[in-house]
């Protein structure tokens, strides 16, 4: 009985480590309907919902890409776009170190 205990939690164990192995039906009184390879399933595929599909892929990949690498600049298109450096602005009152 321990032995049986053992193999059904090592069989558990497998089919839980490797996801990508297909299902293997052990009762023959088991079946179920593959509703995705019926034959009355529509073949053609919906050009713009790809479209879409395929916008949002290259705008998350581009997310992706600003995010892991920082050093990479930002690239503006819009010529409206400008910022403002405080820092070196001629209005800044000019600070000189005084020695100690």
């Amino acid at each position: 009985e321990v032995l049986e205990d053992a193999a059904g939690l090592r069989k558990l164990a497998v089919r839980f480590a490797h996801p990508e192995r297909s299902v293997e039906a052990e009762d023959p009184a088991a079946f179920g309907r593959s509703y995705f390879g019926r034959a009355s399933a529509p073949q053609e595929e919906d050009a713009e919902e790809r479209a879409a599909a395929l916008a949002d892929a290259l705008a998350l990949k581009r997310l992706a890409v600003d995010y892991a690498q920082p050093e990479v600049g930002v690239k503006t298109a819009d010529p409206a776009a400008f910022g403002r450096n405080y820092f070196s602005r001629p209005s800044a009152g000019e600070y000189e170190e005084e020695d100690v």
